[in-house]
């Protein structure tokens, strides 16, 4: 019996390599477009789904996580599962999550009562990391110094709320740092119309943020981050380096590929995440706490393919070494197929 799978297509996502693969290897696969209306009938004869969709994708936003719940009805193995992406890009989620399963996260405050946020603000201590439900690369992040600037964001947030997406010309220091080279300026260049098209559908048809309010911890006297993506049974790891003169580290575009100098604490922490959540790909930021231990900020299913390709490595979860550069699309798919084999008897 073989496997046969269906790849939802969008330029520059993880399907690019997903079709590459299965032409070079082999795999039998069709093209579908998981935003039609006739879906389901079109999987009929398929083993397992990839799609790759984005936080930035309004349609996406919109249905992605019911999509895949409806088609994991089917009996199809699906990426992302539903244990993988439906607390994608919704920090308020992975807070009830992580607690749930007590996990070690940065302590993390929701509200969604004015007068219960103004209570806790007259008596918290600051500053706090205010965020955003929504965003990445640290859109919607920023450090709340005293009580008042609390109030006035808790005021905002129970009335006209805020933005779910910044505009393209917002952060553009941070975006300039990362082009090294003039080829990669005028790519950007070229690619501009689109991004700032892109951007406006965003800001266009995504909800605004209110009725809600979410505060972290600020964990002092962190230089950086570390970032661990687990899939399936690989933890590849690195550094992230603040921003100049900034407390976030998300989006620096700042890397640092170093295997021996990261805690392996955090890897454990991962894969016992990932165990318990039976996720089949996560990304981790942890920063450390005043006793210098490990605490998550937040999880994607989402990341940089080439970011994770650029690791010289990764760990098994027996914490053992393999020195070898991994495309994330190739593992994913790789596991996908493992999986529906093991179901199938193929």
């Amino acid at each position: 019996m073989s496997v046969r799978l269906a790849i939802h297509h969008r330029t520059g996502s993880f399907s690019e390599r997903w079709i590459n693969y299965c032409l070079q290897h082999g795999i039998d696969f069709k093209i579908v477009n998981c935003y039609d209306s006739a879906l389901m009938s079109q999987l009929k004869d398929v083993d397992g789904l990839l799609w790759h969709w984005v936080h930035y994708e309004p349609g996406a936003q919109l249905a992605a996580r019911q999509i895949i719940a409806s088609i994991e009805m089917q009996n199809l193995k699906v990426f992302p599962s539903t244990a993988t992406c439906w607390h994608f890009n919704d920090k308020i989620a992975q807070k009830y999550l992580l607690e749930a399963i007590a996990a070690p996260l940065v302590p993390s405050h929701a509200f969604f009562d004015k007068q219960e946020a103004l209570n806790w603000i007259e008596q918290a201590e600051f500053p706090k990391v205010f965020k955003l439900r929504c965003g990445a690369g640290s859109q919607n992040v920023k450090l709340v110094k005293t009580k008042r600037e609390a109030i006035k964001l808790c005021d905002t947030a129970f009335a006209r709320g805020f933005a779910a997406v910044n505009g393209y010309f917002n952060d553009t220091k941070t975006k300039a740092r990362k082009i090294n080279n003039m080829s990669q300026a005028m790519e950007k260049l070229r690619r501009m119309p689109k991004s700032i098209y892109a951007s406006s559908l965003q800001k266009q048809f995504l909800p605004r943020q209110k009725g809600y309010i979410y505060f972290q911890d600020f964990l002092p006297d962190n230089k950086f981050d570390t970032r661990i993506t687990v899939i399936g049974n690989r933890a590849f790891g690195f550094k992230r380096n603040n921003r100049p003169n900034d407390f976030r580290a998300s989006g620096s575009g700042h890397i640092i590929y170093d295997s021996a100098g990261i805690d392996k604490r955090c890897i454990a922490i991962a894969f016992s995440v990932v165990a318990k959540l039976k996720t089949q790909s996560l990304a981790f930021d942890f920063i450390l706490d005043k006793n210098h231990d490990p605490q998550i900020t937040e999880i994607s299913y989402c990341y940089q393919n080439k970011a994770i390709y650029d690791c010289p490595g990764y760990w098994n979860n027996e914490m053992n070494w393999h020195e070898s550069h991994v495309w994330p699309e190739d593992a994913i798919l790789i596991d996908l197929l493992h999986t529906i084999s093991y179901r199938t008897g193929v």
